[in-house]
């Protein structure tokens, strides 16, 4: 019996999931395909329950379900009890289990590829969804000295700040782009993240509002958008003589840990890279 994953989201066209996942059942030669599902707001319980009607290994959950989806779980597990953010889901037996395996996959991809520790760092994150939520616990876990909210409505910014207090006792600054203060802080930052959907493919001349020329020299930019793998905020940076790290990174160690969530299995973590990237690079996201 063929054992079936997929991803939960709307749009769905932009994901690379099942590239990954798909390569990893192969080299591995596991008896599994991994299926991209769109899933509007309306039918997201319907959907959940399928998983259990239907058998389905697990799945994960992207834009925009990662928060509403708990509403449907049986259980929340680590990162997920804090964020109340899913990106991966496990069937056993029908029960539903919720992880968030972004913060940690960002937090890899920090590390492993930008050489980067969020300890004693501040940090300004752009965003204030389920991608940005996953990202703010983790980097306060991980001991940042300072960290601020950048979103376009202030509110859903306080709102995600309020809930980090209570959650955590750190004191999250809230900004919006127009804020006045905002100039005069980017000076200040090692490291500015963007948990936002802003520049993802098709919409890839986008960019957030934020002035680079205002950052220290030393900051790290990193995008989570990973299509295109250089998004036009990466492109800016550069030319302003930033370092920049693109989302690829994070969408692989993400996956690798949903992929053990759901097997016990330890993934092919080069072909799964390397799956995507060729992808990414022939042009098909122009």
């Amino acid at each position: 019996m063929v054992r079936v994953y997929g991803i939960f989201g709307d749009p769905i066209e932009h994901t690379l999931s099942p590239l990954m996942h798909n390569v990893a059942f192969k080299v591995l030669e596991m008896n599994a395909v991994y299926m991209p599902f769109r899933v509007t707001a309306e039918n997201l319980s319907g959907a959940v329950q399928a998983i259990r009607s239907l058998e389905l290994g697990g799945v994960n959950v992207t834009i925009p379900h990662k928060e509403a989806v708990t509403a449907y779980l049986d259980h929340l597990q680590g990162d997920a009890l804090l964020t109340r953010s899913v990106n991966t889901i496990v069937n056993r037996d029908g029960v539903l289990y919720g992880y968030s395996t972004d913060g940690e996959g960002m937090l890899l991809s920090l590390q492993k590829e930008a050489g980067f520790s969020p300890q004693g760092k501040r940090v300004l994150l752009l965003g204030a969804g389920g991608v940005a939520r996953a990202a703010a616990f983790t980097l306060i876990r991980e001991g940042v000295e300072e960290l601020s909210l950048v979103n376009r409505t202030l509110q859903r910014a306080e709102t995600l700040a309020e809930q980090i207090r209570e959650k955590t006792g750190f004191v999250v600054r809230c900004f919006t782009y127009e804020d006045s203060a905002l100039p005069d802080y980017l000076g200040q930052l090692d490291l500015v993240v963007n948990g936002t959907s802003v520049g993802m493919y098709p919409q890839t001349k986008a960019r957030p509002p934020l002035p680079l020329d205002k950052l220290n020299p030393a900051c790290l930019i990193c995008d989570l958008v990973y299509r295109p793998l250089e998004t036009e905020l990466l492109k800016d940076a550069k030319k302003h003589g930033l370092r920049t790290l693109g989302g690829l990174g994070m969408l692989l160690y993400q996956g690798v840990l949903a992929f053990q969530h759901w097997t016990g299995v330890e993934p092919p973590e080069k072909a799964m890279r390397m799956v995507m990237e060729r992808f990414l690079t022939e042009g098909i996201n122009q």
